[in-house]
C-alpha cells in the first residue's frame, strides 16, 4: 500500500494548486481586457467623430480621425493640454463642462495646428479605466451644418422679408384649412388682427354663403392645380372687399394664397365704363352732328349750284350778242369767271359732303392707262405754256398698260395734281411719272415750283387748308387734295407728298392695279 501524505506534503500540494489556478485566471483576466482594449480602439478608429481620452485635462489617446480632425500627428496630441485645441472664446466653456462632468451635447469653436478655426460639437463621459476616472470626449466637425442652418436662417428672414413687405395679402394654411400665417398686407386690407384669424378655418374671412356659391375647390389644389378667382372677402367690420384669389399647394403640408385687392380697379373700370359709355355717346353725337352737317351742305350746294348754271349760262348768252371787247362784254367776262369759280367751289363742298356720307362708290371696269396721261398731257400744256413751263410724261409708249379701276375718280385725282402744279410753277417743269410693279402702280407729279412748307406736310391733306406763300395768292377752298386723298382711300392707295420750298414738290399716289 501507498504511504498517505503527510500534512506538511498536502498543505504544500494545495499552495501549489492555488498558484496554478490563480496564474490561470490572471492569464484569463488579461487576455479578456486586451481583447476588449482592441475592440474599443478597432471601433474608436473606424468613428467619423474625432474620440479622445483625457485624463486630469490631458489628452492620454486619440484615434485616427481626431489627429486628422485637428491637424495632428498622434503623438502630438498625446500629453496636450485638452483646451489648447479650442479657441480663446471657447475655453472656460469647454473647462466648466469637464469639471462638471457634463454628459450633454454642447459647442465650442476649436483650433486646427494650423491656426484654423471651425466649429465643433462636444460630447463627453467619465469612466473608471484601470483604476483611473478619465474622460472620454466625442468631438465632430459641424462647420457645415452651421453654414446650412445660417443659409436657412437667413432664407428665412429674406422669406419673411418679402412675404412682409408684398403689396398683396398672403395666407398659409394647414391641411384642414386653418390659417397658420398671415402677412401685415392682408391684415391691413381686411382690418383683422394677426390673433382674430390665426388658427382659424379660412371659412371665417368670407361672408355666410360665400363659399357655396364659389368654393375653394381644394380638389384641385390637391391635384397640383392652381386655383386663379374672382371673389368677395369680408373684413373685419363686415364690408365686402372684392378680390382676386390665386391658390395651389406648394407643399405637401400646407396650401398657400395670395389675395390682390380689387377695390381701386373695379372703381377705375367703374369709371372707364361710364367714360366709355359717355365717349360712345359724344361719339355717336358728333357722327351724327358731321352727317347732319354734310347733308346739309350736300343740300345747299345742290340747291345753289342750280341758279348759278342759269347766272353763267344766261352771262354767256348775253355775251354772244354784244360786240366783242366793249366794256359790256368785259364785264360780262368778269361775271362768267366769278361764276364758274364760285360753282367750282360749291362742286367740291357737295362732292366732299357726298364721300363724307357714303353717297361716293367705286366704279371699277378696265381703261387703259396710256390713253388717260397722253389725255391730260394734250389738255393741260397750254396752261403749262402759259405758266411759260413743260409738262411731260415719262411712261413706256410700247407697253399698253391696262387698269381695272374707276377711271373717271383717278383722272380727277391726277386732273388736281396736275393742275396744282402748273399752278404753283412758273418756267420750270412739270413731270408725270409712272411706276409699275406686279401689283401695285404708282404714279409721281413733280414739279420745280415754289414747294411747300415742312410745317404743311402732314396737314396739306386737310379740308379747308391751304399752304400760304407770300409770294403766291391763289383762290380755291383748300378741298382737292382732301378730295384727292379719299378718293385713293376708296381705292385701298396712298398719298404723301416730298416737298422742299423754292425747289418744287412731288405728289405721289399708290393703288392696286
Amino acid at each position: 500500500m501507498n504511504q498517505k501524505p503527510s500534512y506538511e506534503e498536502l498543505e504544500k500540494r494545495v499552495k501549489e494548486l492555488e498558484e496554478i489556478l490563480v496564474s490561470h485566471a490572471s492569464k484569463d483576466y488579461n487576455q479578456e481586457i486586451t481583447d476588449k482594449e482592441n475592440r474599443f480602439r478597432a471601433l474608436s478608429e473606424a468613428a467619423s467623430e474625432g474620440i479622445f481620452i483625457t485624463e486630469n485635462g490631458i489628452c492620454i489617446e486619440a484615434n485616427k480621425s481626431g489627429c486628422e480632425l485637428f491637424g495632428y500627428q498622434r503623438d502630438e496630441l498625446i500629453g496636450l493640454i485638452a483646451t489648447a485645441v479650442f479657441d480663446e472664446s471657447s475655453k472656460q466653456h469647454v473647462i466648466r463642462k469637464i469639471k462638471e462632468e457634463y454628459e450633454g451635447k454642447y459647442e465650442a469653436v476649436a483650433v486646427r495646428k494650423d491656426g484654423t478655426r471651425f466649429n465643433v460639437e462636444i460630447q463627453g463621459k467619465n469612466y473608471l479605466y484601470k483604476g483611473k476616472n478619465v474622460r472620454i470626449t466625442s468631438i465632430r466637425d459641424i462647420t457645415d451644418h452651421k453654414m446650412a442652418q445660417q443659409a436657412l436662417i437667413e432664407s428665412e428672414e429674406k422669406y419673411r422679408e418679402v412675404v412682409e413687405n408684398a403689396g398683396d395679402g398672403i395666407l398659409i394654411g394647414n391641411l384642414k384649412g386653418e390659417i397658420i400665417e398671415v402677412n401685415q398686407a392682408f391684415l391691413k386690407m381686411t382690418g383683422y388682427k394677426r390673433d382674430d384669424i390665426l388658427n382659424e378655418h379660412i371659412k371665417c374671412i368670407f361672408a355666410p354663403g360665400a363659399l357655396e356659391e364659389r368654393p375653394l375647390r381644394f380638389d384641385l389644389l390637391n391635384k397640383g392645380q392652381s386655383v386663379l378667382i374672382e371673389r368677395e372677402l369680408m373684413g373685419k367690420n363686415g364690408q365686402l372687399i372684392p378680390i382676386e384669389m390665386n391658390s395651389k399647394r406648394p407643399h405637401s403640408n400646407y396650401y398657400l394664397a395670395i389675395v390682390r385687392d380689387l377695390t381701386e380697379r373695379k372703381k377705375a373700370e367703374e369709371y372707364l365704363k361710364q367714360t366709355n359709355h359717355q365717349l360712345t355717346l359724344a361719339k355717336e353725337k358728333a357722327e351724327e352732328s358731321d352727317r347732319l352737317k354734310s347733308a346739309f351742305l350736300a343740300n345747299m350746294s345742290h340747291e345753289i349750284r342750280t341758279p348759278m348754271n342759269g347766272i353763267i349760262g344766261f352771262g354767256e348768252l348775253m355775251k354772244s350778242e354784244i360786240e366783242h371787247g366793249s366794256k359790256l362784254s368785259k364785264y360780262l367776262d368778269v361775271i362768267i369767271s366769278s361764276g364758274n369759280q364760285l360753282l367750282n367751289i360749291i362742286n367740291d363742298i357737295l362732292e366732299i359732303s357726298r364721300i363724307e356720307t357714303g353717297q361716293v362708290q367705286l366704279t371699277a371696269r378696265h381703261f387703259s392707262l396710256n390713253k388717260l396721261l397722253n389725255e391730260l398731257k394734250l389738255f393741260f400744256t397750254p396752261a403749262a405754256n402759259r405758266q411759260h413751263s413743260s409738262l411731260n410724261v415719262l411712261m413706256n409708249d410700247e407697253k399698253e398698260v391696262s387698269i381695272f379701276g374707276d377711271e373717271p375718280k383717278l383722272k380727277q385725282i391726277l386732273t388736281n395734281l396736275i393742275n396744282n402744279a402748273i399752278k404753283f410753277t412758273q418756267n420750270g417743269t412739270i413731270t408725270v411719272e409712272v411706276l409699275e410693279t406686279t401689283k401695285h402702280l404708282t404714279i409721281a407729279v413733280k414739279d420745280t415750283g415754289i414747294g411747300i412748307h415742312p410745317s404743311y406736310h402732314d396737314k396739306i391733306f386737310d379740308r379747308f387748308l391751304q399752304a400760304k406763300n407770300k409770294n403766291f395768292s391763289k383762290s380755291g377752298t383748300g378741298l382737292g387734295l382732301s378730295i384727292c386723298k379719299k378718293y385713293i382711300e376708296l381705292m385701298d392707295g396712298k398719298i404723301w407728298v416730298e416737298s422742299t420750298e423754292n425747289k418744287g414738290s412731288t405728289f405721289s399716289i399708290t393703288i392696286p392695279i
